[in-house]
């Protein structure tokens, strides 16, 4: 069968323009799965992290986004109800235009470290009690304005200066975290917060409605993805119909390559070569034409995704390929191999050793 995987793989060089332009569209095609799959997923991880505590927020908002504006007073109703700890902290969106626009995060310098898994990239964390006005930033933001340690960011014609570079994975990455004071201040909210995060284990759980207007909602999981339902259906949808596009484009191919070989298959049948020797034949071409062309088309993606990320709403948007996208990818290209190659060997099957030694074109 060594030999007729051989004459397979010659064959595949001699019609070479032929394989270059079906290796294309399986890698055009996989490149566009892959990067709407991208967009997807980057909300998920963005948008779509919930955590095991619960925030306090004005009802009918995205107050862990922006939106929401409560009295400090609510800390003493939530501790007279049973909650033993809640932590108060600033969510709003500054700027003039969507260029311009940046998420503000005012936290308390001595405690929200605990509530999330900040990672620093360069310089320190926030600390109480510090001469002047800091700031750390997230990643995206950083880019975003080329900002690093020691550098200087504006919010609302006041400078902060830049004392860290964190990374959270989410939305918060394109975000300048503030002291809460310092935010308070900054949006002229005297002692309102946005919201207060408080323990799972405390009298409420997400969903409760309190007086006051306010409502209790699971932190990390920002109700803002809602909205944007029908737009990831629109893309997921869209990513099933490339697929499937390239499922039956490839078995066309295919089917046609095996039909100009059908004379050669009957005469390799005559002389008693066994049918797995079809098998091997369109089996050795199909793989190395669509193993390559999703090799291709994945790392394309890969490499283009991060020149696709743009920003709206004080926020970056652009697919995320990381491991479970790519894995998706992999698997769509084993569904174009597999059907692709079952539909040329059920039809040669079909056909006895007369029909395929038959020349009728």
């Amino acid at each position: 069968m060594g030999a007729i995987a051989v004459l397979a793989l010659r064959d595949l060089v001699r019609r070479w323009r032929l394989m270059v332009a079906l290796g294309v569209m399986v890698a055009l095609t996989v490149l566009m799965v892959t990067l709407l799959d991208g967009y997807v997923r980057s909300i998920d991880v963005r948008f779509r992290s919930a955590q095991p505590r619960l925030v306090v927020q004005q009802e009918s908002t995205v107050g862990e986004f922006a939106g929401s504006r409560i009295p400090a007073s609510v800390a003493d109703d939530l501790l007279a109800a049973g909650v033993t700890d809640a932590i108060p902290e600033v969510h709003a969106v500054t700027g003039t235009s969507g260029s311009d626009a940046v998420l503000i995060t005012g936290v308390d310098p001595d405690r929200y470290t605990a509530l999330d898994p900040y990672h620093l990239v360069s310089g320190r964390h926030l600390r109480n009690g510090e001469d002047g006005r800091t700031a750390i930033v997230g990643v995206a933001l950083a880019r975003r304005f080329d900002l690093g340690t020691g550098d200087t960011i504006r919010l609302r014609g006041r400078d902060f200066a830049v004392v860290g570079v964190f990374e959270l994975g989410t939305y918060v990455d394109d975000a300048a975290v503030v002291p809460l004071a310092d935010a308070q201040r900054l949006l002229g909210w005297n002692d309102d917060v946005s919201l207060f995060v408080i323990p799972v284990d405390g009298p409420y759980v997400a969903g409760d409605v309190l007086p006051g207007g306010l409502v209790v909602a699971q932190r990390g999981d920002v109700a803002l993805v809602d909205e944007w339902g029908p737009l990831l259906a629109m893309l997921t949808a869209s990513v099933r119909l490339l697929a499937a596009g390239a499922v039956a484009v490839m078995a066309i191919a295919l089917w046609r390559l095996a039909w100009m070989h059908r004379v050669d298959f009957g005469l390799l049948r005559l002389v008693g070569f066994p049918r797995r020797a079809v098998v091997v034949f369109l089996g050795a071409q199909a793989l190395v034409l669509v193993v390559v062309s999703t090799a291709v088309g994945a790392l394309s993606a890969w490499l283009v995704g991060p020149y696709l990320a743009r920003t709206t709403l004080a926020v970056t948007t652009g697919p995320v390929i990381d491991a479970s996208v790519l894995g998706r990818s992999v698997g769509y290209g084993l569904a174009v191999l597999v059907v692709a190659l079952c539909v040329p060997l059920i039809a040669l099957s079909r056909r006895g050793v007369g029909a395929l030694v038959q020349r009728d074109d």
